[in-house]
């Protein structure tokens, strides 16, 4: 049972919601019962993306692929949320200082920097340009 307090037009009701069965709800306004059938709306909304990583196969992979991303290790840093690599701004063997942006990523709808957390230097970049990582995948390997 849920009740609400609603005020349309400057009338206040209050309306209890004893049971919603299949697509009939009881329930009571201003102490006076109801039954409402509810009625189902198509959906406009578009169903949301699931990104899924391929599966490992012994098939060879070509060259062309990125290399599907790799957990955070101790040494690596890793994309705080999913989101598209859209700039990589280091390379592998470049000395970076603490605060440096490694990389920026476009991520629910803002462009993000992803900074070096130390002075470091880069062992390898992991991903590349236009890349899709989920939250936690390493983005650059440091040392």
């Amino acid at each position: 049972m849920k009740k609400f307090k609603y005020t349309i037009g400057g009338n206040q009701y209050e309306v209890v919601i004893n049971s919603v069965e299949n697509n009939v709800a009881e329930l009571e306004v201003n102490g006076k019962s109801f039954s409402v059938a509810i009625e189902e709306e198509e959906s406009t909304i578009a169903p949301r993306p699931v990104i899924k990583r391929p599966t490992q196969s012994a098939a060879p992979v070509a060259a062309a692929a990125p290399a599907a991303p790799r957990a955070a290790g101790k040494g690596a840093v890793s994309a705080p949320l999913p989101g598209t690599i859209t700039n990589v701004l280091v390379s592998a063997g470049q000395s970076v200082k603490r605060g440096d942006v490694l990389l920026t990523m476009e991520a629910m709808k803002m462009e993000n920097n992803i900074q070096a957390d130390r002075d470091c230097t880069v062992k390898a970049v992991l991903v590349q340009k236009g890349q899709s990582v989920l939250q936690g995948d390493a983005l650059v390997d440091v040392e």
